[in-house]
């Protein structure tokens, strides 16, 4: 089965007062379900829920399964190349998208060739850049876009050069801010200023917000709600959607799932999410549990 284009989309809401220090800012509006604050709620632990949970997967004929990277399927690094993925939970996806009754898919805002170095399993399906790549299709964007973009970059980075611990990444149709290494007051400094780059160039680029990293892309790249809705459509009616994610980038795509089974990593007060686990060891907990009811 082919799976179909992925991408993340969370776009970076600022509070009243950042509004006010960095200017007028509208967000992009983003296709399909809201994503705003209006259905979030507390997510239920997972393994409390876990009997309404197996019968939807147990009775289904296929399910389809869609996991974030960075901070689900692995635990968050210092810095994103150190991070590893443990042998064991490679065997675990190769068995799982070697299961005809699943269909296994990897979400992430790395690049498509990273994410496949990484894992090293050939069965799964990549989808990287929030979507703007997926394994086995050509991607572009236009080249007005390449352009705006590409100047956003350069004004981001000269005005961030001075900004200890900030680094900024190009990953060719989008860039990302990373401040995981700076320090609070830096870090607020430098979302006022890259927000004040993007502002103006609000029809063509927008900013996600994921765990220490904002991401600038055109909005010419969908967002995962549009990626899982395309997901959806290429199964039967009523196929069980099963997504995994940990951050701002995932929320979109949570609300775009409705009552499918979402998973918000971590415990959060406020989420699109269905469901929570604590950490990335849980998320191996459930993929384990899920095979066993997929036998």
């Amino acid at each position: 089965m082919n799976g179909p284009r992925a991408t993340a989309t969370h776009i970076l809401r600022l509070r009243p007062k950042e509004k006010r220090e960095i200017g007028h800012s509208r967000s992009h509006a983003v296709s399909g379900p809201s994503n705003g604050d209006a259905a979030a709620h507390a997510p239920r632990y997972l393994f409390r829920a876990w009997r309404e949970i197996a019968a939807r997967i147990r009775n289904a004929e296929v399910c389809a399964l869609l996991l974030d990277f960075d901070g689900t399927l692995v635990k968050l690094q210092r810095n994103p190349w150190e991070v590893r993925v443990p042998l064991r939970t490679k065997h675990l996806l190769e068995r799982l998208a070697r299961n005809p009754r699943l269909f296994v898919a990897i979400v992430s805002g790395r690049r498509c060739q990273d994410l496949q170095t990484r894992i090293g399993v050939d069965s799964l399906h990549f989808i990287g850049l929030h979507g703007a790549e997926e394994q086995g299709k050509p991607t572009k964007i236009s080249s007005a876009s390449a352009r705006i973009l590409a100047g956003a970059q350069q004004s981001a980075r000269r005005r961030m050069a001075a900004m200890d611990g900030m680094r900024v990444e190009d990953k060719g149709m989008s860039f990302a801010v990373h401040y995981r290494q700076a320090s609070a007051p830096i870090a607020r400094a430098a979302k006022f200023c890259l927000m004040d780059v993007v502002a103006p160039l609000q029809d063509t680029l927008r900013v996600l917000e994921g765990a220490m990293v904002l991401e600038v892309l055109p909005n010419e790249i969908r967002g995962k709600n549009g990626a899982v809705r395309d997901l959806l459509s290429s199964f039967p009616p009523g196929t069980p959607a099963i997504y995994i994610g940990d951050d701002g980038t995932d929320e979109a795509a949570f609300c775009a799932l409705g009552d499918q089974i979402t998973i918000r990593v971590g415990k959060v007060h406020q989420s699109h999410a269905k469901y929570y686990v604590r950490d990335p060891a849980e998320v191996i907990r459930f993929l384990v549990r899920l095979e066993a009811e997929l036998q």
